[in-house]
């Protein structure tokens, strides 16, 4: 498939040979020894990262976020739900041998794609020029769905890498989460598009709890400027207070890390950078999200598939 994450991935491959680094061919199975089903029924807590636009960091701030998590003791999986684009997998330096295509056509199961990623937690690498997930065969979708819904017994925290800006699958998965980042730059376009998010996403729904990450940020004032122009904007038109979940500076060790294909926090952990990532994980945690639930309510793939307005598939899904 000539994409663009296609090809990359081909450079990238073909990179690590040179270099004489070994890609795992069988990563899954170490996933399975460190990921046992838990015996009793559990909900993880879902957090979803977006964006309005494209290349304001938004997969790289996930890709730390989970490190950060992980390594705070939470077993953490992160889903990279972008299927028109994916790419955690390069920012992660991995090559996986097997994506969610691999688990739509029926050839996988989420166990046997799933990989370790850098830091402790668990990568669900995406696809590619896969159809959204509303536009899927009936089929395949409730074969997804019930492959989706076993994360839930599995972990603390879903992280979920979105696709940006605001398509039905983008906005599903965040309001089916009960918080979502939305990551922006001190551009002005972004600082639009950052807000349109929020609008379509308090459009529908007024229960979720929605947090800005400035990226980029020249300074500390200069993050919580932009968060102020947002949080005004919001406060008049939408009358819903957005919370600042934090400022990320500029930092040269970003950028390197990815050239590098490896998490800032793992690369240069003590970097600006990496210790504002921490504290916005702290803060995205909460004592709520490690506790974990005894699955009385409905989980996140359930509140998903709702939203999108096939649930009567989530219950074939889990028969």
């Amino acid at each position: 498939m000539n994409d663009q994450a296609t090809a990359l991935r081909h450079l990238v491959e073909a990179s690590s040979v040179r270099r004489g680094t070994e890609v795992s061919s069988r990563p899954e199975r170490e996933s399975e020894s460190a990921w046992s089903l838990p015996s009793t029924r559990r909900s993880a807590k879902a957090i979803a990262v977006t964006s309005g636009k494209g290349g304001v960091g938004k997969s790289n701030m996930a890709v730390n976020i989970a490190v950060a998590m992980a390594q705070s003791g939470r077993r953490v999986v992160l889903l990279d739900a972008d299927l028109g684009l994916a790419n955690t997998d390069v920012l992660c330096g991995i090559t996986p041998r097997r994506t969610i295509e691999h688990v739509l056509d029926g050839v996988a199961s989420i166990r046997d794609i799933m990989v370790p990623g850098p830091g402790g937690f668990m990568l669900v690498p995406g696809a590619s020029g896969v159809a959204g997930l509303a536009d899927l065969e009936p089929a395949r979708r409730r074969h997804l769905l019930r492959e989706l819904i076993r994360l839930e017994q599995e972990a603390d925290v879903i992280l979920i890498d979105t696709g940006a800006g605001i398509g039905s699958s983008v906005v599903g998965f965040a309001v089916a989460s009960e918080r979502v980042v939305v990551v922006c730059t001190p551009e002005p376009t972004s600082i639009t598009d950052a807000y349109g998010m929020i609008k379509s996403l308090r459009a529908t729904s007024d229960v979720v709890d929605i947090q800005l990450v400035v990226n980029m940020a020249e300074d500390e004032q200069e993050g919580r400027a932009v968060h102020g122009r947002i949080e005004q904007a919001c406060a008049t038109f939408l009358r819903t207070p957005v919370q600042l979940a934090g400022v990320i500076p500029r930092d040269p060790l970003v950028p390197l890390s990815v050239r590098n294909q490896l998490p800032f926090l793992i690369s240069s952990p003590n970097c600006p950078a990496a210790q504002q990532v921490r504290l916005i994980a702290k803060g995205l945690l909460g004592e709520d999200v490690n506790a974990g639930s005894t699955g009385t309510e409905a989980g996140f793939f359930q509140r998903f598939t709702r939203w999108l307005g096939f649930s009567d598939e989530v219950e074939q899904s889990r028969g």
